[in-house]
């Protein structure tokens, strides 16, 4: 983790941490009563609750969102606190099933602590956890979820370009390797046929009788002049031997009787290979012998790479109509790095260039604990097939589907942000609902004018008051609520309808209020 990484989340630990402590405050004084003690401890245990459940989402993410979901209950609703933890589900996580169970238990938590605070209907509860649960939880989620999606866009586009470079020089090098072979082959035809009659020419000149008659100058230049010839077609031989190598395929012309020495430095490293041969051996076609010892190279070379220490087995059986070649390994220590699948792709067009079939992949067998495997079978009598057509690759539709999945995510987003500001008005304009008792109540209640409000003093036992039309009870104080009387005025213009609330803690008035 770099230090600004670092830096970033020990500031989100301090910042919902401190904000916990408020929470803590606020639960402790609504539910337990207020006491010091009491909120301090339990302002500490949240302080450290979120400075574990934030880091835990880099490596957790469902199970921080259900704990940062309990954790809001307190709080009487679903907090600030939760868009980190949801935007790291949507990055994260893409398991739908696990991810829909944990968006229920954050929704349940959220009505959970919406309910808690209570003096609120049903509907409001349910509207406003839902529009709480859509603003802190589905929308960061989706913002979340779309920044993966173009993050996965982003690699897979420079993955591509990775592989049309390399495409690009491969074809480069067989564009080259070709125009090296025809140069060699011009050289070889025309150069390389003149040079050999410019040396037998002049080995006959130098048996000729009529040599003796030359002057020693002479003899000497005739000396040189084969010497020469027979100079220019060593060079022509090296330089013939230079323009005909072709690095990318370096076994192209090995047989399976070279089969033993690349096993033998495959256990040069230290690795447990075994060699089996069965069958009578029998003369194979070019292609088939090539494709047969790549086989075995191919396989020696991805278990070396991809299954460090795991014993390998080389089986080489001569059947009676194809020769089979596998390449087993068990199980080892995991290839850090990354593959490109281009060594067994490669293989299997050679396979199938001689007529054969190339099979890979996991070995499925309990007994042997897993591994991986590379078989080849390969006729001794097959036509040559045809080419494949040419691959036009599968990247235009994983960019349509990079599209539609952004399109949704779009779509999750308008959807999320519509349902919170339907909920908030939904939450604000639907009333609470009154109990039939305390409307009877309210309407046969006597109302309570302004001088006896004015009149009682804080301190003061409650008396000369009629019958609440409501009581409340909370943390030990008591409070009532009369109908105001007609000659009270309203603070607020809106507001025609006036009620007095009186608290009182051990009979004496603690509060009053005018609503």
């Amino acid at each position: 983790m770099s230090r600004l990484r670092l830096a970033f989340e020990v500031g989100l630990v301090l910042v919902f941490g401190t904000g916990s402590i408020a929470v803590a405050l606020r639960f402790t004084d609504n539910l337990l009563g207020g006491n010091p003690q009491t909120a301090l401890g339990f302002a500490v245990l949240a302080f450290l609750a979120w400075a574990v459940v934030l880091p835990l989402r880099l490596v957790r993410p469902l199970t921080a969102l259900v704990l940062g979901g309990l954790l809001s209950i307190p709080l009487g609703s679903t907090g600030l606190v939760m868009i980190p933890l949801s935007a790291a589900v949507g990055y994260r996580v893409r398991r739908k099933v696990p991810l829909a169970l944990a968006y229920l238990a954050v929704f349940a938590c959220g009505i959970t602590g919406v309910g808690l605070s209570g003096g609120l209907s049903w509907l409001t509860v349910f509207l406003f956890a839902l529009a709480q649960f859509s603003a802190y939880v589905v929308l960061p989620g989706t913002v979340g979820a779309m920044a993966a999606q173009r993050r996965l866009l982003v690699m897979t586009m420079h993955q591509r370009n990775v592989e049309l470079h390399a495409e690009r020089q491969a074809i480069e090098g067989q564009a080259q390797a070709r125009e090296r072979n025809r140069i060699a082959a011009e050289l070889h035809d025309s150069l390389g046929h003149r040079l050999t009659l410019l040396s037998l020419y002049t080995g006959g000149l130098a048996q000729a009788p009529e040599l003796a008659a030359l002057s020693p100058e002479r003899r000497q230049a005739l000396d040189l002049v084969r010497d020469t010839s027979g100079q220019a077609m060593g060079e022509l031989r090296q330089i013939l031997k230079i323009l005909h190598q072709d690095a990318s395929d370096d076994a192209g012309g090995r047989s399976l009787a070279e089969v033993e020495e690349t096993v033998a430095s495959a256990r040069a490293t230290g690795t447990q290979v075994e060699l089996v041969r069965a069958g009578e051996p029998r003369p194979l076609p070019l292609l088939a012998e090539h494709a047969a010892y790549r086989v075995v190279q191919e396989g020696l070379t991805n278990a070396l790479k991809h299954a460090g220490g795991a014993p390998i087995r080389v089986e080489v059986r001569y059947a009676e109509e194809e020769l089979f070649v596998e390449v087993r390994n068990g199980p080892g220590r995991p290839y850090a790095g990354q593959s490109s699948g281009q060594g067994l792709a490669g293989l299997a067009e050679r396979v199938r260039l001689a007529g054969g079939v190339l099979t890979s992949g996991p070995v499925i067998d309990a007994s042997s604990g897993g591994g991986f495997r590379i078989s080849a079978v390969l006729p001794y009598n097959a036509e040559i097939p045809d080419a494949l057509a040419p691959k036009t690759g599968d990247f235009p539709e994983e960019i349509k589907r990079n599209t539609r999945r952004q399109r949704l995510g779009v779509l999750t987003v308008i959807t999320a942000v519509v349902l919170s500001l339907g909920s908030c008005v939904g939450a604000l304009v639907v009333p609470d609902p009154v109990s039939s008792d305390d409307v009877a109540a309210e309407l046969v209640s006597e109302p309570v004018s302004q001088q006896q409000f004015d009149e009682l003093r804080i301190g003061e036992a409650a008396t000369g008051l009629p019958e609440p039309w409501h009581t409340e009870e909370s943390g030990g104080k008591v409070c009532s609520y009369y109908t105001a009387a007609a000659d009270v005025e309203s603070d607020d213009p809106l507001i025609d309808e006036i009620d007095f609330e009186f608290c009182f803690l051990d009979g004496k008035l603690v509060s009053k209020d005018k609503l």
